[in-house]
């Protein structure tokens, strides 16, 4: 007779708690992946704009005196060592003067129109004494009738009128109020007797000297009529150009 054989016991298996879906075994994240390169790369770009920081800051650091216009100074007009200052600036490789050379430029003549304030060089000077070819330096001594009344100064242009006196309608042969010099420019000049001088400028009372640079062709006639006060001057546009000029001007 058959034997019954012993009943096995059921596995028990989890319950799955409601509303929760069954999952299987989890499966490896991703590996992240390691890149050397690029984090020596980047290693180096910070240090690199460190350094390059640095740098600006040290070469920002580094000032030096310089020359510089303590006003504006014409064309033409005689430099001394008050129309010249120093500014402490940083050196970025700009043409620029050292202040020690001061005395270098004093006694020099303007090329150009320089603002106050504007860093200087060497292009905008013409050594003291240097005229240049084709041209002479003449003086003219005018009275207060003949000349503008508000002062003339270095880098003015000039026109000048051969006149006479007493009513003479003659000068030396030639009619009266024949244009002597049809532009010539202004280069200096000195303050009328008794006043004080100022910086190159003809006041309006009295009688004063102006420089005038003047093609050399010219320049006897200019004399000879200066001498005897025979000379009247007006002052032209400022962007009048003279036959002879100053280098730059």
């Amino acid at each position: 007779m058959p034997t019954a054989s012993p009943s096995l016991p059921h596995a028990r298996v989890p319950a799955v708690p409601a509303g929760r879906p069954a999952t299987g075994p989890r499966l490896p994240g991703p590996v992240r992946e390691r890149r050397p390169a690029l984090a020596a790369l980047g290693l180096v770009l910070v240090v690199a704009g460190a350094l390059g920081s640095a740098v600006v800051v040290h070469r920002t650091g580094e000032r030096v005196d310089v020359l510089v216009a303590r006003h504006d100074i014409a064309p033409g007009q005689l430099v001394t060592a008050t129309d010249l200052r120093t500014a402490r600036v940083a050196a970025d490789g700009a043409a620029v003067v050292p202040a020690g050379a001061l005395q270098n430029f004093v006694g020099t003549h303007a090329t150009t129109r320089i603002p106050a304030d504007t860093l200087v060089n060497r292009t905008m000077f013409l050594a003291g004494g240097t005229v240049p070819a084709g041209a002479a330096v003449v003086g003219v001594v005018v009275r207060p009738e003949q000349r503008p009344t508000t002062p003339l100064v270095a880098g003015d242009v000039v026109r000048a009128y051969l006149v006479a006196a007493d009513g003479a309608t003659t000068v030396s042969g030639e009619p009266a109020g024949t244009v002597l010099l049809e532009a010539a420019r202004v280069v200096g000049g000195s303050a009328p007797d008794g006043a004080a001088p100022g910086a190159g400028d003809v006041t309006a009372s009295g009688a004063g000297e102006v420089s005038l640079l003047v093609p050399d062709g010219d320049a006897a006639a200019v004399v000879a009529a200066a001498a005897a006060g025979q000379v009247a001057l007006v002052r032209l546009a400022g962007a009048t150009v003279p036959s002879v000029d100053l280098a730059g001007s």
